[in-house]
């Protein structure tokens, strides 16, 4: 296992995702013993919830280029069917039922609503766990790795705000994991300590000595033709230091011819 995966394998969100990928369920049949004996214990919580719809509805998805829609519906019918098999017999054994995680409507669910909702979730449970691993301890181990992945999993966070912080939002596609948290990357970003990250570098703004050429040039055109101007005073009509020369003129002649008149 190489150090990404092993690093990787202490998100949370990540792990569990990992779990459900690796019961490598090759029969709808094969589910109830999959399920039962991995982690039927965590049904109990609604963000594994969650994550097993997302995780059916995304296999079933990935099936679509396949199958027509009518073999669609016939798969989720028979995994309620199965669901409800998986619950009866857990009870009857005296273990938690499954209830608490209803599918009974996963075929009518949104796979678009259902994917924006995962990387939602993801991001909240995983952002305690990301801002201990790379705020704390500049020598962390893989703190490079997690940064890796927290930068490419941060924009999650204007989907999150959206629809849980700001002021008027309809919080129906909220995940509740999210509710009340601080998850604002900036937390993160403005007190990252990890030795592993390079220093972020200041490109510089470079131009080609054919565009400096040409801006000078136009430059250079705009300071003459300014120098011209100032050389060559014109009256402008519309300026009000004119107007009132004129004016002051012409009261000027007017009391010369008054006086002289007089």
């Amino acid at each position: 296992m190489d150090d990404k995966t092993k690093a990787l394998d202490q998100i949370d969100s990540i792990k569990f995702d990992y779990e459900l990928d690796n019961m490598k369920v090759k029969n709808i049949e094969y589910i109830y013993r999959a399920h039962a004996h991995s982690i039927s214990a965590k049904y109990s919580d609604e963000k594994s919830c969650n994550d097993i719809i997302f995780w059916i509805h995304n296999k079933v998805n990935n099936m679509k280029d396949k199958i027509n829609q009518s073999e669609i519906n016939d798969i989720f019918s028979e995994l309620k069917k199965i669901w409800d098999n998986i619950n009866g017999k857990l009870k009857t054994s005296g273990n938690e039922p499954l209830s608490m995680c209803d599918i009974s409507n996963i075929n009518a669910l949104n796979f678009g609503v259902l994917k924006q909702k995962k990387i939602m979730s993801d991001y909240c449970q995983n952002f305690d766990n990301l801002r201990t691993k790379l705020t704390t301890n500049p020598h962390k181990r893989y703190c490079d790795i997690y940064y890796e992945y927290f930068k490419n999993t941060m924009k999650a966070y204007n989907d999150v705000f959206e629809k849980c912080y700001k002021p008027g939002a309809n919080t129906d596609n909220c995940p509740k994991i999210c509710i009340q948290k601080q998850n604002n990357p900036q937390i993160i970003l403005n007190n990252l300590r990890c030795n592993k990250i390079p220093k972020p570098v200041i490109e510089e703004k470079l131009i080609t000595e054919k565009q400096c050429d040409k801006e000078k040039g136009v430059l250079q055109s705009e300071l003459e033709q300014a120098l011209l101007d100032s050389s060559n005073p014109v009256l402008i009509y519309s300026d009000p230091r004119v107007i009132f020369l004129i004016l002051f003129t012409f009261w000027g002649i007017f009391l010369t011819l008054f006086f002289f008149y007089k």
